[in-house]
């Protein structure tokens, strides 16, 4: 009767919250924070991926989404298992292999969706080199932060951006990506610096000929 009130206790609980993540994702909330693999260190060891031992494999499939779907699916199966009158142990090995089920189910899933998210996500680094336009005025001197538009992976996307021209560009001004300041800042020069900067920097070597 105690396996019961476990497997009762999984599904109740554990069943309320996977009820709730699943409104909170339609709804755009999502709890993605909560996520363990995500806080592993980028230089953790190459074999900690799990490739070759089961306890790091089941380390970066385990998050808050993958429990609590396991346990709900633990609780439910556990449930069913008893109520088609099968014994404990039988029971509560069903319980398992479906909770286990489950939640690798789960992880392969967001595995796919977060893979699908990311190749149609613009990223910054494709930005280098690109033209685009001032679409919210940007301060001169790298003071302070403005916007602009470009077209990237044949979308067209704003960027925050900041310069380091001797003038506020103003909105429609042509420029062109030169660095990545950061994850989401670019740093543009306005296009028309170029333009000017070749004809001064020719006219030296002419003046040099004619003497």
């Amino acid at each position: 009767m105690s396996l019961y009130w476990v497997f009762l206790g999984c599904a109740v609980v554990a069943g309320t919250v996977f009820v709730l993540q699943f409104l909170l994702a339609v709804v755009g909330v999502g709890l993605e924070g909560t996520d363990m693999p995500d806080d592993i260190p980028d230089d953790m060891p190459d074999d900690f991926t799990g490739d070759s031992h089961g306890s790091t494999a089941l380390f970066g499939v385990l998050s808050f989404k993958t429990i609590v779907t396991a346990l709900t699916f633990f609780g439910l199966a556990g449930l069913a298992c008893l109520s088609a009158d099968l014994n404990q142990p039988v029971s509560f090995t069903i319980a398992v292999i479906f909770g286990l089920a489950a939640m690798y189910g789960v992880h392969w899933m967001m595995q796919l969706m977060m893979k699908l998210a990311q190749d149609g996500t613009v990223r910054i680094h494709n930005t280098l080199g690109e033209h685009g336009t001032v679409y919210i005025p940007i301060p001169a001197h790298k003071s302070g932060v403005g916007k602009i538009q470009l077209r990237v992976q044949d979308q067209l996307v704003e960027f925050a951006a900041q310069t380091t021209a001797d003038e506020k560009l103003t909105t429609g001004t042509p420029v062109e990506v030169i660095e990545i300041v950061s994850p989401t800042i670019v740093l543009v020069i306005p296009l028309t610096t170029q333009v000017d900067v070749r004809p001064d920097s020719a006219e030296p070597e002419q003046t040099a000929q004619a003497h």
